[in-house]
């Protein structure tokens, strides 16, 4: 069965649209900051540590932002924080384009990813609540395609500038600027509709205790350890892909960043297959193929040790064909349908932020790491990859999620 979003209402589509430039903003930053390390470890005179605190820094604000965000969406009104946090990444984005310094740039980076977290949980509750019942998985796999088109345009954008030295790389901080304005304008534009507002009532209705009840703690555990594993392997090569092709592989910036960019146009594809069939069987069918195909993409990297170009473009290639179908996308979609509405933004934020936690207190040693064993930060990846595959059979396999799981459940 496969399914469009033209059945879905033109009022709901927008405002889905406006709520999935989040993600755009998210990767688009990742990716930024990831293309950029290389210069401005050269720039700011950086050391390995820290470039391992700027990486990981944006993850652990992104995890902080996540969980404000998440819970004052539920608490005082998702319109507020769907618009609110924008202003604040502007200002983020502001610091990182005219850092003169190493801590001004952090600082930026550390403004800019906690307004960034703060506004993934909410956009996903804001599509949730606007979509129309047997529409979920279509309007949040909409996601998964501005996330994808982000890298790659983003990483386009990084490759054509990086010809120019640290000039062209303060480019992409620019870039940051102009789509978080485009994005707040679009939204200030849908306005505030009423399914997006929760009142200070929500703060006991929607309590922290709620989501200790088994009927919501388990979904949360469950989908929370799928995205977890993935995150770790996820956020190391997009936060360090770059700087790994440069360092291990020995690529130049503009060789890797090439690289990495024509295995996107294929991973763009997917996700809009993946919109097609998110309300489908098909969507936790392929997602065992894609589990297998993407543990697969790993463990050919690790048998290569990092060194050997091929091996890194089969890992990237293998990967970006895989992750939507067994990766952020899969698990967006069965948060949404396993959590109830009125604790969906907290309990996406709480996953979501220890997700991104965990993962950049491994990406805070990944420098190091790589400078000494490269090979066996990429088997240790393998590995993230196959405990998620194994979580996430157990989700599609669980009985009594499968009415919730099931198209029209």
């Amino acid at each position: 069965m496969v399914l469009s979003l033209r059945t879905v209402p033109i009022q709901a589509r927008r405002v889905a649209f406006a709520a999935s430039l989040a993600f755009y903003l998210d990767a688009a930053t990742v990716i930024c900051v990831a293309i950029s390390l290389p210069v401005w470890r050269d720039e700011y005179a950086l050391t390995a540590w820290d470039v391992g605190l700027l990486g990981s820094g944006l993850s652990f604000a992104i995890a902080a932002g996540a969980v404000a965000g998440g819970r004052l969406g539920d608490a005082i009104g998702r319109g507020k924080v769907f618009t609110g946090d924008l202003v604040i990444f502007v200002l983020g984005a502001s610091l990182i384009a005219l850092a003169a310094s190493p801590g001004m740039l952090l600082t930026g980076v550390m403004i800019s990813g906690l307004a960034a977290g703060a506004d993934i949980p909410t956009a996903l509750a804001v599509i949730g609540d606007v979509a129309p019942e047997g529409t979920q998985g279509r309007l949040v796999a909409l996601t998964q395609v501005m996330w994808i088109a982000a890298i790659l345009l983003t990483y386009a954008l990084g490759f054509l500038v990086s010809r120019f030295g640290f000039p062209g790389i303060r480019t992409l901080s620019w870039y940051l600027l102009v789509v978080a304005l485009a994005t707040l304008a679009m939204r200030l534009s849908v306005g505030r509709p009423a399914v997006h507002e929760r009142t200070a009532t929500s703060i006991t209705r929607a309590s922290w205790s709620r989501l200790g009840r088994p009927a919501v703690l388990w979904p949360l555990l469950a989908t929370g350890a799928f995205y977890l594993f993935w995150s770790i392997a996820s956020a190391t090569l997009g936060g360090f892909g770059t700087y790994f092709l440069v360092t291990v592989t020995e690529l130049t910036l503009t060789e890797a960043t090439g690289l990495v960019l024509i295995t996107f146009p294929p991973a763009l594809v997917m996700s809009l297959i993946f919109v097609r069939l998110a309300d489908s069987p098909w969507r936790d069918r392929l997602f065992v193929v894609a589990m297998i195909v993407q543990v697969a993409a790993f463990i050919v990297g690790a048998v290569s040790g990092g060194a050997a170009a091929g091996g890194m473009i089969c890992l990237v290639a293998l990967y970006g064909l895989s992750n939507v179908f067994a990766g952020e996308a899969i698990y967006k979609v069965w948060s949404q349908l396993l959590l109830p509405a009125d604790v969906r933004a907290t309990g996406v934020g709480l996953t979501y932020a220890v997700a991104r936690a965990v993962a950049a207190s491994v990406m805070l040693l990944v420098p190091t790491i790589i400078e000494t064993r490269a090979g066996a930060l990429l088997w240790l990846l393998a590995g993230c990859v196959a405990v998620s595959g194994l979580v996430g059979l157990v989700i599609t396999r669980r009985r009594e999620w499968s009415g919730l799981l099931r198209p029209g459940g």
